[in-house]
């Protein structure tokens, strides 16, 4: 029986199947393109907004399903989650592994909504089940760098708020953990809250400011506008925000 990684071939998914290929554990890769799955592991094919009917039979043989949550903020994930669920309970599979956002059931926050709606749909579903909170991921800042200095803005909608952030290698070492536990039945908790240190983004515009020797400033705007002009460029949507 194996462990199948959805979202294989985006940014933590590549690296949770990285992970488990290492341990040489039975490790299946669900992509919209199986082609782009690295050489030597079992790919299918998964689109999340596929039918149920063919999702499930990516999914024969599967024991326990990481499901890495979509990237497509601008459309419904609640209900391309809600489809790999069905899918998950169709074809059988023991345990699935959700990759949420930090404090989902409570927080409000606009990008937590689908998140929370999924965690209560997976946990209606009778499916045994493991809730990885993951704060942000420390990449989505880290790899725009050059983009804050040269616009001279860290455009965002948080404010003055802390903002509690890790890898995505972290993020991948903490799901593959759970996973094991999982596939060998051991399930100890339902739901990890999984984050690093707290910033904000004031502290990360000082900072970048102090090392590229150019004055770059938070500008807070609403969450309407953020994902107005994320939209508008294609920055974000098909990046792992949570």
């Amino acid at each position: 029986m194996s462990i199948a990684v959805s979202a294989a071939t985006g940014n933590l998914g590549k690296l949770v199947v990285d992970l488990l290929a290492d341990k040489k554990l039975p490790v299946v890769a669900l992509a919209r393109d199986p082609s782009k799955v690295r050489a030597g592991i079992e790919a299918r094919r998964f689109d999340y907004n596929s039918d149920v009917g063919s999702l499930a039979a990516a999914l024969a043989g599967v024991k326990t399903l990481i499901l890495i949550s979509s990237g497509d903020i601008f459309g419904d994930r609640f209900l391309q989650h809600k489809n790999a669920v069905d899918a998950a309970k169709a074809a059988s599979v023991n345990a699935i592994l959700y990759t949420s956002a930090l404090r989902a059931p409570n927080v409000e926050l606009t990008l937590a909504e689908e998140h929370k709606a999924t965690e209560e749909y997976i946990a209606g579903s009778g499916l045994k089940h493991i809730f990885l909170r993951n704060g942000w991921y420390l990449d989505n800042w880290t790899g725009r760098v050059d983009q804050f200095i040269l616009q001279g803005k860290i455009l965002n909608a948080v404010g003055g708020a802390q903002v509690s952030a890790a890898t995505r290698a972290d993020y991948a070492e903490a799901a593959v953990a759970a996973a094991l536990l999982a596939h060998e039945g051991k399930l100890a908790k339902t739901a990890y809250e999984l984050c690093g240190e707290a910033i904000t983004l004031e502290e990360l515009a000082a900072e970048i400011s102090l090392r590229a020797g150019k004055t770059v400033k938070s500008e807070v705007v609403s969450e309407e506008e953020l994902r107005r002009q994320l939209k508008g460029r294609g920055g974000l949507e098909r990046s792992s925000l949570w």
